[in-house]
């Protein structure tokens, strides 16, 4: 029997088993609501806490428009109610040595009120190499980072890198996710390696993207959490004003195919390199 894709309850023994290990992904309800600050936080707050940071603006993908602070941000692209697709306010703790705006700051400010959920392995991680226990809270992980955006907000359909995993918790608002196996990647991909704009497809470059049928598609309500399993496809369309906090990871269990991602010239990525750097040195 397959496992669920949405659960009101999970142990981490149930976690690994049934997603982790076999790659399936899991909206989890709930998840964050034994927070010190449980969900949802308000805007006008983090506005307070945050007001002079300066971060970056991005467009439904990973592609810079421009940086401003975070205040001027909440002032001009929330509260907007449906007013179009507002840029994408992605904020990341460091994760290659030549970012120039981080947000390991505001991170360190927030890292007691929130936590990761309790079903994530507590450690054993190679990504970011770690044995002992570690907490997304506290301690560095790639694209760790605060998503915040105005109703409308956006993220295209994409699969992340590193060969890994992630974790994203709703904090604020709804967001609308839908998710697609690694086995779609023929309808929603081309030879050349772009993935269909599922808002605005071009039918002579993906003419057989509607035989894609979608795994996953849930709302996301603050309080739940969702766990992305590598080579998922997956875009996320906020329904209002919406704070996410995410972060990607590689586990153990997955060893095999983070070395033939490594072999196969992984280990020269900036992000891979600030993060193993020092552990491939000793």
């Amino acid at each position: 029997m397959a496992p669920s894709h949405v659960v009101e309850a999970l142990s981490a023994a149930d976690f690994l088993r049934n997603h982790l290990e076999p790659g399936q992904p899991v909206v989890v309800r709930g998840s964050l609501n034994g927070w010190r600050v449980p969900p949802p936080w308000r805007l006008q707050d983090l506005k307070e806490r945050f007001r002079d940071a300066e971060v970056s603006l991005f467009d439904t993908l990973f592609t810079l428009e421009e940086v401003a602070t975070f205040g001027d941000y909440i002032d001009e692209h929330t509260g907007q109610g449906d007013a179009g697709i507002p840029p994408y306010l992605r904020w990341f703790t460091q994760q290659s040595h030549d970012q120039m705006i981080v947000a390991d700051d505001a991170f360190a400010e927030l890292a007691d009120d929130w936590s990761m959920p309790s079903w994530l392995p507590e450690g054993d991680y190679l990504l970011p190499p770690a044995a002992g226990p570690v907490n997304a809270s506290r301690d560095r992980f790639p694209a760790r980072g605060m998503f915040v955006c105005g109703q409308g907000g956006r993220t295209r359909l994409h699969v992340d890198p590193w060969a890994s995993d992630a974790c994203l918790c709703q904090v604020t608002g709804r967001k609308r996710f839908i998710m697609y196996g690694p086995e779609t990647g023929e309808f929603l991909t081309d030879s050349e390696g772009g993935t269909v704009d599922l808002d605005h497809p071009d039918e002579s470059r993906f003419p057989r993207w509607k035989q894609a049928v979608p795994t996953l598609d849930e709302v996301l309500s603050p309080g739940d959490a969702i766990f992305i399993p590598q080579g998922w496809y997956h875009t996320a369309i906020a329904l209002d004003d919406s704070v996410s906090l995410t972060w990607n990871f590689t586990h153990r269990v997955h060893e095999e195919r983070f070395d033939t991602f490594l072999r196969s010239g992984g280990g020269e990525d900036p992000v891979i390199s600030y993060f193993l750097g020092d552990v491939e040195k000793g």
